[in-house]
């Protein structure tokens, strides 16, 4: 019977305890987590919100420990060593343990506050070294572009001078190079603006370059080469992406046969009120032996869709006849 005696009043000792420190985390982590940043919340307050939070805190847990020990002492007869009485010990005591816990708990608020604001700063300054870094890179790379761009300038304008030098000193001994050379001169110049313009050129400029393309494959080949252009009277009025006659034409001298007189291959621009239309037909060089790829179709594909959207379309075909056919077409509506 004493050793039952003294197990249970251990038990109920331990069992107190592990209540009242339940209590006591509890309030330590409400005071960090929850009463502190809402009395931080408004700075300007902060000298008269603090001390009077403490103070209902204190009264509050005393309050509570009161009732706890009540329960504990007339209902679970846990505490029967303890007589449950409101003197200055026992509101010293529960004073104590209030402040005690509620200074520890606002000085861990403090540290993790500290720590979570110096972990913040170092990822600012992180991110502002990576802005400065980055805007280094960008600096960089616009001198290299700048460079690249200046280079681009001198070149063309050498290569242009020596062609002009070569035309001149040719074109009394040899006029059909010499009207070569002025020509290739002319489409290079018209090439090279064509990359550097971000907007669209006149169909008639275009038009102007694919008869020089036509004219420099003519004199290489003693004018042999079949191909009849047709376009209408409204080029000159018409914008259009740059570069597309002249893409069709190079695919066209690329991969098809233009020996034949009774079968030529055609070029044809058209222009009415409702859409802009370019065809090309060209009978195919099985002879050649090369397979093409069409990269020159899709990317004049891609730049359709970008420049015009849904409005624009290029469809090509080969037919029975083995004639390779393409179909620009832009709506107007």
């Amino acid at each position: 019977m004493i050793v039952v005696a003294v197990i249970s009043k251990l038990t109920g000792s331990v069992t107190a305890y592990v209540v009242h420190y339940i209590f006591n985390i509890f309030l330590f982590y409400i005071h960090a987590y929850t009463v502190l940043p809402r009395v931080f919340k408004k700075r300007a307050q902060v000298f008269w919100r603090l001390p009077l939070t403490i103070i209902v805190e204190v009264a509050v847990y005393f309050v509570i420990v009161y009732f706890v020990d009540y329960i504990l002492l007339r209902y679970l007869h846990l505490m029967p060593e303890i007589s449950l009485t409101i003197d200055t010990l026992f509101i010293v005591k529960a004073i104590y343990r209030a402040v005690y816990f509620i200074g520890v708990s606002t000085g861990y608020y403090f540290l993790i506050t500290f720590i979570k604001e110096r972990t913040l700063n170092e990822k600012l300054e992180k991110q502002k070294l990576i802005d400065i870094i980055d805007q280094q890179k960008v600096k960089n790379e616009l001198n290299v572009a700048v460079n690249a761009y200046l280079k681009a300038q001198i070149n063309p304008h050498f290569l242009f001078n020596t062609l002009s030098f070569i035309y001149n000193n040719i074109r009394k001994t040899s006029p059909k190079a010499a009207e070569a050379i002025i020509t290739l001169s002319d489409m290079m110049r018209y090439a090279i603006e064509s990359e550097n313009s971000e907007g669209l050129v006149l169909l008639s400029e275009e038009v102007e370059q694919l008869r020089n393309l036509i004219l420099l494959h003519q004199i290489r080949q003693d004018d042999t080469l079949y191909l009849r252009l047709e376009y209408s009277p409204g080029t000159s009025q018409t914008t259009f992406i740059p570069l597309v006659l002249l893409t069709l034409a190079e695919n066209i001298f690329k991969h098809g046969n233009l020996s034949r007189a009774s079968r030529p291959a055609t070029i044809s621009v058209r222009i009415t009120q409702a859409n802009l239309q370019i065809t090309t037909a060209n009978l195919i060089n099985e002879g050649k032996g090369e397979i093409s790829h069409h990269l020159g179709l899709e990317n004049i594909r891609q730049r359709l869709l970008h420049t015009y959207g849904e409005k624009s379309s290029i469809i090509y075909s080969t037919d029975t006849d083995h004639y390779f056919h393409v179909n620009v077409t832009l709506s107007y509506h």
